[in-house]
């Protein structure tokens, strides 16, 4: 079965837009109007995070967002809802990020399931390492034609590094580097020789994130990666702007990774 994911990614010549969101952020509506404007403006996939009581890949922007969430009630379903509505209006693929904790408790099974009702292309789970007995969440997924996507940050071994991009499906989100989410001034040449690193040892589109806020960023990643990530400067430009700096905002990125 062809994934979404791989049929966005089949064409290397096209640099894509990743950005993030955080279901219930700033309520359930408003993250739908969030979502409506990334995927009209030109996002190529949209990540939509299931609140989380301790997230912690996540810096204090998306931190806070999850928090806010949580208080207004949002519970999963409400992303899987959110997702489900989505999913039939756009032809982007939607990935669905969560935390362990939450497919553990639902149960591999019923959570790959719900996955595929509300028609995710593939789940990020930051905190579920390869070496989970019997990888049986990436192979439920799997049976559903839902792809793992596995986060791989610098400082991994050479080895731990094969080994997890030997299974990995559809492509491989690498953090520019180690530690939280959040956006930033600067991306250290330690995160761009990360990026190199695994190119060395996987031919799987590369998805670059954590730290990119602007579109100087861009301008350094496109021709080292497939895609780029966003999410923390989503959360910081809604904050001080609303949706209008959001679509202004993915409007430039859009453009600049479209240049040549």
């Amino acid at each position: 079965m062809n994934n979404k994911i791989d049929r966005l990614f089949a064409d290397p010549g096209r640099r894509l837009l990743m950005t993030h969101l955080v279901a219930g952020f700033p309520s359930l509506a408003g993250s739908r109007e969030l979502a409506e404007t990334l995927l009209s403006g030109g996002t190529d996939l949209l990540e939509i995070q299931v609140p989380f009581s301790d997230p912690l890949a996540d810096g204090p922007t998306i931190m806070a967002a999850n928090q806010q969430a949580l208080a207004a009630g949002t519970v999963p379903m409400d992303a899987f809802s959110l997702l489900e509505s989505l999913a039939g209006r756009y032809s982007a693929p939607l990935l669905l990020m969560t935390y362990a904790n939450i497919p553990f408790r639902l149960g591999w099974t019923e959570f790959a399931a719900a996955c595929a009702r509300a028609g995710a292309a593939g789940v990020i789970v930051p905190d579920l390492p390869i070496d989970e007995p019997g990888q049986n969440l990436r192979r439920v997924l799997n049976k559903s034609n839902i792809h793992f996507i596995e986060v791989l940050s610098p400082g991994m071994s050479a080895k731990r590094l094969a080994r997890v991009c030997r299974s990995a499906k559809g492509f491989i989100y690498a953090t520019l580097r180690a530690g939280t989410t959040g956006a930033g001034l600067n991306i250290a040449s330690s995160g761009l020789d990360f990026l190199q690193q695994l190119k060395a040892v996987s031919t799987l589109p590369l998805a670059a994130g954590f730290g990119i806020s602007k579109p100087e960023h861009l301008d350094l990643l496109k021709d080292k990666t497939a895609a780029v990530v966003i999410g923390s400067q989503i959360i910081n430009l809604y904050q001080h702007g609303g949706l209008k700096a959001v679509s202004d905002f993915v409007s430039l990125c859009r453009a600049r990774l479209d240049q040549g």
